[in-house]
């Protein structure tokens, strides 16, 4: 089964501890939801979406943070995420549902921290993927509005919207091997990386054999 999005990235913004981001449509069993979240002032670690695995997070700055938490749909799962944190002054929330991964999906994560001004930052690298595909996710928090932001290593930007200082990227990767992405801009901004890889669904070949009885 190939690797494939099922629903575009939903954002949602809030002065809030809590935001509510919702699917269009209801989440198929046995697929992944990823989120994307972001805080002004509170750890990830001070953050929860019930139900939810947090895979990795990354401090952005000295004030703020991201996270990326995972979870394979049930049934009848519900179309709205929430994510809590304990406090906050602003959060924002990216979703997305995928399929064509495993039931067990997370495989190799990584993070990397900034608290300076740069013009570009990697994701971090993954330890080295485990099957041929898999699902790279990377995610970047901003300290400021940034402009002619771009991707590099084939990443495709799932959202962007630059104003909202929040960015995911995906990347289907077609062999084994360490991946990593870089977000670039033209302005100097203070911005956080992470990102984690999600195994693909190992599909075996069964070939029968035929035994001649004479």
């Amino acid at each position: 089964m190939a690797i494939s999005k099922v629903q575009n990235a939903v954002y949602i913004y809030e002065e809030d501890a809590s935001v509510t981001a919702s699917f269009p449509n209801t989440p198929t069993e046995g697929n992944l939801m990823i989120a994307l979240g972001r805080s002004w002032t509170n750890s990830y670690t001070n953050a929860s979406i019930t139900g939810w695995t947090l895979a990795t997070g990354s401090q952005t700055g000295t004030t703020t943070y991201i996270g990326l938490w995972y979870k394979v749909a049930g049934a009848g799962e519900s179309k709205d995420v929430t994510l809590n944190w304990t406090d906050s002054t602003a959060t924002f929330l990216i979703i997305e549902e995928w399929t064509g991964l495993s039931a067990t999906p997370l495989d190799k994560i990584a993070n990397v921290d900034n608290s300076g001004g740069v013009t570009s930052k990697s994701s971090g690298t993954t330890d080295t993927t485990t099957v041929a595909d898999e699902l790279c996710i990377a995610g970047f928090g901003m300290g400021n509005t940034v402009s002619a932001e771009s991707w590099s290593n084939s990443f495709v930007q799932e959202y962007v919207n630059p104003s909202h200082f929040l960015f995911l990227g995906s990347l289907i990767v077609s062999s084994t091997g360490t991946y990593e992405t870089t977000l670039s801009w033209t302005t100097t901004r203070v911005c956080g990386g992470l990102i984690a890889t999600f195994k693909g669904v190992v599909v075996s070949t069964w070939i029968p054999k035929v035994i001649m009885v004479i």
